[in-house]
């Protein structure tokens, strides 16, 4: 028979039992469906949510601990942990990156949230910092995705010369002089700080104490690209070279050389009315106003002298608690981890009877004081060690410290400097290693062991997670298989019903011609495409529920951190394998009945 016949009396034998093709292609679909809907959901939460909080290529490692007397001791020697240990993990195969993750090795005290709670919250503080490059990526997402869910419409830009004249959560762009929104992510860097010292201890690594702040001498090292040295001979240091306010840091000015072409930028001297408004929830108050220029242009020292406040979002950061006179700093850019406002929105809200935070946007832009020296806990440090800076949340992170705010690892630096010594900036807590891919995790975590290196917890959880997933998408797999076989059982003995059915009808084909190879071929089509309409109804069927739970989740767990768009992954293959699977199955359920169809004698049928 040729193909076109087969083909024919294929369809014609569907359309006449209509039902029991129907029937036998159920459990087919059932099987087909929750194969694929359970691998595309693993695929969908391994892509959208593991990988997203725990990168497949990264893991966190630290010291190894061991228990004594109900304590844990490292068993490293914690000097090492310093920059040399991260040049030596650097130098590990398969190893592309290594960020250090460094924690406050003294008290603090964080208060604000004035405009968001209605009255200033307290707590301790705890911070750790770590490379502004390592979460980059993700704080620039979590930002956009949380900007998707509010207002999406198109404006036409503003034109604008300062961030004054734009909307509110707006900023002037300088190089197009149009408004656009604020891009917190990026404000996740390090700004400086004009951080006071007795000696260079007080100062971290690379920078000396020159006129009682710790800055970077020409004499420590070579001024970069776009640097000059300048200063006396005993205090010269390297400082960005500039022709303008504008090519500065904010909280610095250009100072131009006497000749007017080129300067370089120092940070802003300011002071305050009061020592004590360093203290207040105003904005106005914290901004000071500059010792060194007049909105007027006139002598600063003059009785007619228009006072000039710290510029842009700067404030006028006093060195002590005790003194009114500092400088313009920017607030120092901080990043939570969203674990925070669930446990915050779920417990101390109602606890506290406190209104709940709708969601991670509206903490974008929040500020408070970090109190440094001061603490709940322990004792407080002289007050002429005691001083303030100002904090402005800037994003959200799963690598940030579950309880408390991560900076950038140069604050952390130069803030342990200042209060516990050189030594303390330069001791690294953990570290997280980047690899190619994640193929190389494995053999990475027995290489790091040789270190005194083990698994820190996130990398741990990330583990278990992976396993877990692995392990149910196995299960669910499995479960889906044995749904097709007994699918198949099914089909065989449909098929084996048919062919007593069928016998005369055999017997004639057998009679006109048709051999035993054509019968075989025949029941194994009309199988092939029970499988393949199984299979691909199966395949619509699990992208139905998908779009189901999708929606569902959408609409119910919109409030939840960093919960992915779509929480299933759709791959081809999956898809192909599923109808593979499906078209198999009938294959070796029809195999039987076909072999007895064509063993049939057209004679003995033809003469029943």
């Amino acid at each position: 028979m040729s193909l076109h016949a087969v083909l024919a009396a294929v369809f014609s034998n569907i359309a006449r039992n209509r039902r029991a093709f129907v029937l036998s292609s159920v459990g087919l679909v059932i099987g087909v469906a929750t194969l694929t809907f359970f691998v595309h959901l693993g695929m969908g939460i391994q892509a959208g949510v593991l990988n997203r909080i725990f990168p497949v290529n990264q893991i966190e490692i630290e010291p190894k601990t061991v228990g004594i007397v109900g304590l844990r001791e490292d068993v490293v020697d914690r000097s090492r942990l310093g920059a040399a240990l991260v040049s030596e993990l650097k130098a590990l195969p398969d190893v592309t990156h290594v960020f250090p993750k460094l924690r406050s090795k003294f008290q603090a005290r964080l208060w604000g949230g004035q405009a968001l709670f209605g009255y200033a919250a307290r707590t301790e503080a705890f911070f750790d910092g770590l490379d502004a490059s390592l979460i980059a990526g993700e704080l620039a997402n979590a930002e956009r995705d949380t900007r998707a869910h509010g207002d999406g419409r198109l404006r036409r830009p503003e034109p604008c010369r300062q961030d004054e004249e734009c909307r509110l959560g707006e900023v002037c762009d300088q190089t197009t002089s149009t408004c656009g929104d604020i891009q917190y992510w990026k404000a996740f860097r390090d700004h400086g700080m004009a951080m006071p010292c007795a000696d260079d201890d007080a100062c971290a690594h690379g920078l000396t104490c020159v006129a009682g702040f710790c800055q970077r001498a020409c004499a420590a090292s070579a001024c970069g690209e776009g640097e000059a040295c300048v200063g006396s001979d005993e205090a010269r240091v390297c400082l960005q070279t500039c022709a303008s306010d504008r090519e500065c840091r904010v909280g610095e000015g250009c100072e131009l050389a006497p000749t007017g072409t080129s300067g370089v930028c120092r940070r802003l001297a300011c002071t305050l009315e009061i020592p004590e408004d360093q203290l207040a929830e105003d904005p106005v108050r914290a901004k000071g106003r500059l010792t060194t220029r007049c909105a007027n242009g006139v002598d600063p020292a003059s009785p007619v002298c228009e006072p000039l406040p710290c510029p842009g979002v700067s404030y006028c950061a006093p060195t002590s608690l005790m003194t009114a006179a500092g400088h313009c700093e920017h607030p120092v850019p901080v990043v939570l981890s969203p674990v925070l406002i669930e446990l915050f929105n779920n417990a101390a809200a109602t606890s506290l009877n406190m209104q709940k935070i709708d969601g991670l946007g509206a903490m974008l832009g929040v500020r408070f004081q970090l109190h440094l020296g001061d603490s709940y806990f322990a004792a407080d440090l002289p007050k002429e060690r005691q001083a303030t800076k100002r904090a402005e949340i800037v994003g959200f992170s799963q690598k940030a410290m579950d309880f408390g705010v991560t900076l950038p690892l140069p604050y952390v630096e130069a803030l342990n400097a200042r209060y516990k010594g050189r030594e303390a900036s330069e001791i690294y807590d953990t570290f997280i290693l980047e690899t190619e891919g994640n193929e190389d995790v494995s053999e990475l975590i027995g290489a790091v062991d040789d270190y005194g290196l083990t698994l820190a917890r996130r990398s741990e959880d990330a583990q278990k997670a992976g396993d877990l997933l692995f392990i149910l998408t196995v299960v669910f797999s499995f479960i889906s298989l044995v749904i097709l076989f007994v699918a198949g059982v099914n089909i065989m003995h449909t098929f084996l019903t048919l062919v007593t059915e069928r016998r005369h009808e055999i017997g004639i084909m057998r009679a006109v011609g048709a051999t035993r190879r054509d019968i075989r071929r025949l029941f194994m089509t009309e199988a092939l495409m029970l499988g393949l309409f199984g299979g691909v109804l199966g395949n619509l069927v699990s992208f139905g529920a998908s779009r189901v739970v999708d929606w569902l989740a959408e609409t119910y767990l919109a409030g939840i951190p960093f919960k992915p768009d779509e929480f299933f992954a759709y791959d081809w293959r999956v898809v192909v394998g599923g109808v593979a699977f499906a078209c198999l199955f009938c294959l070796l359920g029809a195999f039987i009945p076909s072999q007895r169809a064509a063993r049939l004698d057209p004679a003995v049928v033809l003469a029943s």
